[in-house]
């Protein structure tokens, strides 16, 4: 069904309290079938590119908790290979969840006017999150989502994902 998420294709920089997730380092469902994801090679910078699926989930998590009391941003970098009209009938849902039992903060995403070719970071601005200085758990859990409309979606292209903290 899907390569569990490789912990070497996700470089976390601890000066800097940045994590970038190249597509390997995230869990893509159905990215070990090839009608369904191309995935680049282990080690590479190369995109995932999504052939067909009606069911997209992709999801991430740092291996390390988040320092409590912060604030960090969450995005994705994202570019089209084709022009599919289901991206204009259901945008795609980002969420960002601090602990197991945290709540989800997210944002709806609409991907039907994207440019052909064009690598773009989603959300514009960026998912913003602080991490409670109360949390018991503070990795971070997150994803990029279109369950909802069950229709099959191609030309997605998948190039990193990054959760970086935030100057105060």
């Amino acid at each position: 069904m899907s390569e569990a998420a490789d912990p070497a294709e996700v470089e976390h920089d601890k000066d800097e309290g940045r994590w970038r997730f190249k597509p390997r380092g995230l869990h893509i469902t159905w990215s070990s079938n090839t009608s369904y994801w191309k995935m680049p090679e282990k080690g590479t910078d190369g995109p995932a590119e999504l052939m067909a699926v009606c069911w997209l989930e992709i999801d991430g998590s740092t291996s390390e908790p988040l320092s409590k009391g912060k604030g960090y941003a969450l995005s994705f970098k994202i570019s089209m290979t084709k022009q599919d009209s289901v991206w204009k009938e259901g945008p795609v849902f980002m969420l960002a969840k601090v602990g197991k039992k945290g709540i989800a903060k997210w944002e709806k995403i609409n991907l039907g006017d994207m440019r052909i070719g064009n690598i773009i970071e989603i959300p514009y601005g960026k998912l913003r999150f602080e991490v409670p200085k109360k949390a018991e758990d503070t990795r971070l859990y997150f994803g990029l989502y279109e369950l909802w409309t069950g229709k099959w979606k191609e030309g997605l292209q998948i190039h990193e994902a990054v959760v970086e903290e935030m100057p105060d």
